[in-house]
């Protein structure tokens, strides 16, 4: 699932193929360009914050970071109704 593309936002962001099989393991791409093409574990993301996103990425805005906090938000929501209607 895509949460944003380039062209209307600095940040490709969508919920990767892996094989997980725990929601812990469930991987986020959130890509700020070509150089920064980075995957995190939804357990990763559980204690991020806007300044930690601030400390991942170089070169980007406050308003960016809480862009792509909103998306990391969605994500973890969304693995979270995932895994509770598969139990």
């Amino acid at each position: 699932m895509s949460y944003s593309r380039w062209g209307g936002s600095t940040w490709y962001s969508f919920w990767s193929v892996s094989e997980a099989t725990t929601k812990e393991d469930e991987i986020l791409s959130l890509w700020a360009d070509l150089e920064q093409t980075k995957d995190w574990k939804y357990s990763e993301l559980k204690t991020w914050t806007v300044e930690t996103v601030l400390e991942n990425y170089e070169d980007i805005t406050q308003a960016e970071a809480e862009e792509a906090f909103e998306y990391i938000q969605y994500f973890l929501e969304d693995v979270e109704k995932e895994y509770d209607t598969t139990i």
